[in-house]
């Protein structure tokens, strides 16, 4: 959703759409109960309508599970990475793409302007180091320079990280 189309959304819908990222399974009833909390006088029937239509509009596309510390890590690493100067430099980012997706611990990958031309995040399962090196050492004759950089993530605002995506 662009933040055009969210910011032309009620406080209602908001709030709506705020309570069912946090968790998707909350009752009407409970979504109605704090929206009255905080000053809105809206019914759970009212609460189901709005989410039928926002469902219907395409703003809500789907709900999925989000799968919480299974991993045992917080730690990730962002790998930075300027490539040789080619004609093909688009077919080699998206071989590289297509190669890291296939990773299970990727996270994201995005092409950059400026000095770097790509970025790549990737989780650190325990017991596992270093993962970003094997895209290093795979990719080496198209790579003229990266940094790898450690990072934890412990604070993420998932609505924010949704509209991302669209």
């Amino acid at each position: 959703m662009s933040s055009d189309a969210w910011s032309n959304l009620d406080k209602v819908d908001q709030k709506i759409i705020e309570i069912l990222n946090k968790n998707a399974r909350t009752p009407s009833k409970e979504i109605a109960t704090e929206l009255r909390k905080s000053g809105h006088d809206v019914s759970d029937r009212t609460i189901r309508k709005r989410i039928e239509r926002l469902e219907k509009s395409g703003i809500i596309k789907g709900y999925k599970a989000v799968l919480s510390d299974v991993s045992e890590t917080s730690e990730y690493e962002a790998l930075f990475m300027k490539f040789k100067p080619t004609k093909s430099l688009e077919s080699v980012k998206e071989s590289i793409k297509e190669h890291v997706i296939t990773i299970p611990d990727y996270l994201l990958v995005a092409n950059l302007d400026g000095e770097w031309n790509m970025l790549i995040v990737m989780k650190v399962e325990t017991g596992k180091k270093n993962p970003t090196s094997k895209i290093i050492e795979r990719f080496s004759e198209q790579v003229i320079d990266y940094r790898i950089s450690k990072f934890d993530i412990k604070n993420v605002n998932l609505l924010n990280m949704s509209l991302l995506l669209l």
